[in-house]
């Protein structure tokens, strides 16, 4: 008899305590002090935020953990649950364990690229924001021609 893999996808709810469900996020700040924990982490954390048309967060999923100074995450893992779920804008955010928020040369690839793989299906990338010791940095607001 053969072996035959079946994709199952559950939900898992958490809950939070911020005012955040049901309303709209647009803007890097809301998105920032959602993950501001992240400024704690020691290796880099890659987290997709997946949001409904109207901008609401739906759900997000930690994509990938790398090491202190990088990580190795594929444009296909980060838009997998926007596409099972059939969500139709994604946000990217992760951390820089030394505090600093300047996006790497890798990061501003990798989000240039993801972007393209995005529109392909259909998919918006609306930021990716890096979250810092103190701080944040918003690649759309600081980087507005790789959204273009």
């Amino acid at each position: 008899m053969a072996t035959l893999r079946e994709i199952d996808v559950k939900y898992r709810f958490k809950e939070v305590d911020c005012d955040i469900t049901g309303k709209s996020v647009t803007e890097p700040d809301t998105i920032a002090a959602l993950f501001d924990y992240l400024k704690h982490e020691t290796k880099e954390v890659f987290i997709v935020v997946n949001l409904t048309r109207q901008n609401e967060i739906n759900c997000f999923e930690v994509v990938a953990t790398g090491s202190i100074d990088g990580i190795t995450v594929r444009p296909a893992e980060i838009l997998r649950t926007a596409v099972i779920l059939n969500l139709k804008v994604v946000m990217l955010v992760h951390n820089h364990p030394s505090g600093h928020t300047a996006p790497s040369r890798a990061d501003l690839r990798l989000t240039k690229t993801v972007i393209e793989a995005a529109r392909l299906l259909s998919i918006e990338v609306l930021d990716h924001v890096i979250i810092g010791l103190n701080e944040f940095s918003s690649m759309r607001q600081k980087h507005p021609h790789i959204f273009d």
